[in-house]
């Protein structure tokens, strides 16, 4: 399945990117340190952005179990504050194995 150059989402066949937005971490000690992502509203932004943050492999938001992001439309200063959660998903594999 081929995935978005410029929102990171699989489709099947024709796509058109959710709206864009910006996030970060709440935290004042980087008040310009602002990530675009896209999603169709300010939640599924704030969670966009904390999958790619922790996608370098760090796991900082999972390990915290969620964090507080700021997300606005660029070019705005209204903000909203989005409380994401996260958890860890076990996966497991079963290979065949000779008979005993």
């Amino acid at each position: 399945m081929p995935f978005c150059k410029d929102c990171d989402e699989h489709y099947l066949t024709t796509h058109t990117c959710p709206p864009l937005w910006e996030a970060r971490i709440y935290d004042k000690k980087y008040p310009n340190d602002w990530t675009e992502v896209h999603g169709i509203d300010p939640e599924r932004a704030a969670a966009r952005f904390a999958e790619c943050y922790d996608r370098n492999g760090d796991y900082d938001i999972i390990r915290r179990g969620g964090d507080e992001i700021e997300v606005r439309k660029p070019g705005e200063d209204k903000i909203v504050l989005v409380n994401v959660s996260a958890e860890t998903v076990p996966h497991y594999y079963g290979h065949i194995q000779a008979a005993r």
